[in-house]
């Protein structure tokens, strides 16, 4: 990357731009445009769009584990009232965002099916999350506020999945869905 560019700005910017269009809509050229880079730059630094992709939805992902580690870190509150707030919050924020969704969810919806090397990928950061918030579960699991009869890997894999379902409910409702993310957790308590 030449001297005009830091790596770090040009991947956010590419978070921003694949998060509003997804991969499919967004054309090199108009990457290279919004980042001011040159194709020549472009290709030097990240090889091909799928490459820039991966980079970005990696940087994402990198900013929502310390989202989740922070939220679910709350000393103040019952492991379940921490997983209650942190979806509630999340599926709350929507409307804030355009109702975008999950970068991660996105892409995994858009690209999983058709791009091994995006599936892969997406695959790694979801369980990324999932491994921030096990522990939160198994705590609640422990005190007797979640169902026990799962292991807290499957059932932190069903709540999450959940969400990226809401969440994709939401983009197409325009509607946070929170409520029924809310009665979930009633449901598996």
């Amino acid at each position: 990357m030449n001297y005009k560019h830091n790596k770090e700005t040009v991947v956010n910017k590419g978070i921003e731009l694949f998060w509003e269009k997804g991969f499919h809509n967004l054309g090199v050229n108009e990457i290279c445009s919004k980042t001011r880079m040159t194709k020549g730059a472009f290709y030097n630094a990240f090889k091909s769009k799928e490459f820039f992709l991966i980079k970005t939805v990696e940087s994402y992902s990198n900013d929502i584990v310390l989202y989740l580690e922070n939220q679910l870190s709350q000393k103040n509150q019952s492991a379940y009232q921490k997983l209650v707030d942190l979806y509630e919050s999340m599926l709350k924020a929507q409307p804030e965002s355009n109702f975008r969704g999950c970068l991660v969810n996105n892409i995994m919806s858009e690209m999983g099916a058709v791009n091994i090397n995006v599936a892969e990928m997406t695959t790694k950061q979801f369980s990324r999350f999932l491994s921030v918030i096990e522990p939160t579960v198994l705590e609640a699991q422990k005190d007797g506020d979640l169902n026990n009869q799962l292991s807290s890997k499957l059932l932190s894999e069903i709540i999450h999945t959940t969400f990226f379902g809401l969440l994709t409910r939401s983009k197409s409702t325009k509607t946070s869905h929170h409520k029924i993310m809310n009665s979930f957790f009633k449901i598996i308590n």
